[in-house]
Formats: C-alpha cells, structure tokens, sequence
C-alpha cells in the first residue's frame, strides 16, 4: 500500500456568529483556503480530485466544485461535496486517504467549510433554544429523558454526564483551563502560521479577517462557574461550558509520498491511517475512546506512544468521558484549547483540528499525533498523524 502525505494546510480564522466572517460567502471562503493550500506546495502541483465536507452547506449544487471553479483552478478537477455531521470533512479527509493509498489518485485536495451565520435553517433552531432559555422555558430532565433522538448532542451529554457521574463544577473547571489555553496560545501566536487573512469590502473599504474571534474574549472564571443552564434547567450544559457553533474553512492538500517528494516537496506529515466506527446504544459516549483505541491497536501503538491528542470537545462531557476511558495524559490532550476556547464549525472541525494538530506537532517537535471527533449517532471518525524524526 502507498504513504499519504499531507504537504500543506491552511485555514481561515474561525469566527463567531454574528461576527467578521459574517459577509463572506462559503463559496468565496472555502476557495481562499484551496488558493492557499495549493500556494502553500510551493511548487506545482497536478490536484486530481476535491473533497470538501460541509454539515450544512447553503449551496446546494455541489459546492466543493463552485469553489474549485471560482478559486481559479483546473477545471479538470472532480469535486465531491460531502455531508456527515460534525465528521463531514473528517470522511472527505478519509475518503482521499483511501483513495491514494489504493492508487486511484496521487494528489487530492481536501476541504472543510461551514458557514453557519447564513443558514436561515440552522439559526432558526439556535434562537428558538436562546428564546426558551431567556423565557425560563426550558425542560427538566424527566419530561425529555425517553424521547431523545439520536441528533439530540445536547440531551444525550445532559444524559451521559448523569450516568457518569460528572458534576457542573468538574466541566466548568475543565471549560476554564481550555479556554485559558486557546488565549494563551492565540497571544503567542500558535495559530497564526496555520491561518490565512481573509479580506473582504464593507462600506466600499477593503477589511481583513486576521485571528479567531474566539480567544480574543477574556472570560473569567466566576462568569463561567454561573452561567446558566442552555438546554435544561436542571442541566449541567451551559453556553460556556459547550463549544460554541462557529464559522470556518480549511484545507488540506494531499499526496502519496513518492509522487511528493519526487518533485521535491517536503511533507508536513504522514497520515498514517484512518479509520470510522460505531458503537450500540448501550455504549453511548464510548465512541470516540474505542475509535481511538481501535486506530492505535491496529497501527501498532499504544496511549503512551502517541505524543499529541486532538479530541473533540463540543461538548466537554464526552471529552472528559474520553481521556478517563483511554487514561490519558491531560498535558498532551487539546493543547491549544479545543474546540471550547476556539469554536465549533461543525462539520470544517475535523480537518480544523487535523491542521491545529499538524502545525502543533511542528512545533513541539512531536511525532506522533492522533485526532478523535464524534461523528454523531454513536459514531466516531479517527486519524493518526506521523513526522519524520
């Protein structure tokens, strides 16, 4: 079989909704990202193929092509849009890995967009549940408890906290250091070689779009410990303590390593493999510790070996649920803050949190890394991440 390399990443800043991102088209913004991760290569590059996955994509007809067209690239490049939830550019990542291991390709063009501040459908579900909230209407546990479907994240960790025995206090507490990471690494400008400026017109005047939004809001630990419940009113989820739906594109360029580095490129990583995965009812909020520990078992190595985790924490309680089940080292988990302290876009988060992880990896000189994020319905989707040396 042959290597997958990642030879460039990029991103946009994630942004909050509303917020600066708020006027630019998803089109116009996963094109950016493509430009850049093309650019990036330094050298020309022959891309065969897009994959781009969007939770919500407002464009209906086939958006990862209308970015290709308008990005200005080859017209000869198939283009795939993809939907699976918070996992949609996670498969797109994994689709391409399959698809260049096996031959049927050797350079794919991976994406991620989710432009949320546009999607009249989404929004509407966002403010009905700020409207309960502020109204005092929200349920209690026993009214929702046995008809929550499987879409339902936030009851399902409202449940899954219960079972597990993690308190308020606990995810508030784990909440605060996520955050106080994410500022921490945003001051030190962590994420600034990973993101493109995105420029836009307002007012007849040329804007740019430099850093995430998120950790450039100080919140306080008191602010935190009392904000009040968001989905029930005897809930331990709050609108701090869940990672807050955000906006954000990304890419990913990929290529089997012989064709790479023949040509002279020198890759960021190895992705070394892959892999999705689901679990019954019964072992709901297990799916990302065993899609995890499946992936290491299969690659030959174990929690020790792995030098930097990515684990999805949308919502903290499974996230918390994952290092306990795996026994992990918290120092080596999120480092950067998660999707807590930098927002969620939905289904552009997997391959976010692949490109954080990558340029993460870069810097502390770490050789293996492993990303982990729910894919809804008890699913889970899972990468390892290898540098040479």
């Amino acid at each position: 079989m042959r290597n997958v390399v990642a030879v460039s990443a990029c991103r946009s800043p994630v942004g909050k909704i509303p917020g600066e991102l708020n006027g630019i088209g998803e089109i116009t913004l996963l094109a950016k990202v493509f430009q850049e991760a093309v650019m990036r290569a330094g050298l020309p590059v022959q891309v065969e193929e897009a994959l781009a996955g969007a939770s919500f994509p407002i464009e209906k007809d086939n958006l990862c092509r209308k970015a290709i067209l308008y990005a200005g690239l080859s017209e000869m490049i198939s283009c795939t849009t993809i939907s699976k939830t918070c996992a949609s550019s996670d498969e797109a990542l994994a689709i391409a890995w399959h698809k260049i291991r096996n031959g049927a390709a050797n350079t794919i063009l991976v994406g991620g967009i989710e432009k949320i501040g546009n999607s009249p459908y989404v929004l509407h579900f966002m403010k009905q549940n700020v409207k309960r909230m502020l109204k005092n209407q929200l349920p209690c546990m026993e009214e929702i408890e046995n008809r929550i479907q499987d879409n339902d994240m936030a009851y399902m960790n409202e449940v899954l906290a219960r079972k597990a025995g993690i308190s308020r206090l606990a995810i508030d507490a784990h909440t605060y250091q996520c955050i106080l990471k994410a500022e921490t690494a945003y001051r030190n400008g962590c994420f600034a070689e990973e993101t493109v400026p995105i420029p836009y017109t307002e007012n007849g005047k040329t804007r740019c779009v430099i850093g995430d939004e998120f950790p450039q809001v100080v919140r306080s630990e008191r602010e935190i410990y009392e904000a009040a419940p968001m989905f029930l009113k005897d809930g331990v989820l709050t609108r701090l303590n869940s990672a807050a739906i955000a906006e954000c594109a990304v890419a990913m360029l990929l290529m089997e390593e012989n064709t790479a580095r023949t040509i002279g490129l020198q890759p960021l990583a190895r992705i070394v493999s892959v892999l999705n995965t689901a679990v019954p009812n019964e072992e709901r909020g297990s799916s990302m510790a065993k899609c995890a520990q499946t992936i290491m078992k299969q690659c030959g190595f174990d929690r020790f070996d792995v030098g930097l985790y990515s684990i999805n924490d949308s919502f903290m309680v499974q996230s918390m649920m994952t290092v306990l089940e795996m026994g992990l080292d918290s120092d080596r988990v999120n480092v950067d803050g998660g999707n807590i302290g930098l927002g969620y876009p939905i289904g552009a988060t997997g391959l976010r949190m692949c490109t954080s992880l990558l340029y993460e990896m870069q810097r502390r000189q770490v050789n293996l890394g492993l990303h982990v994020i729910g894919a809804g319905t008890n699913m889970a989707q899972a990468v390892v991440m290898q540098r040479d040396g």
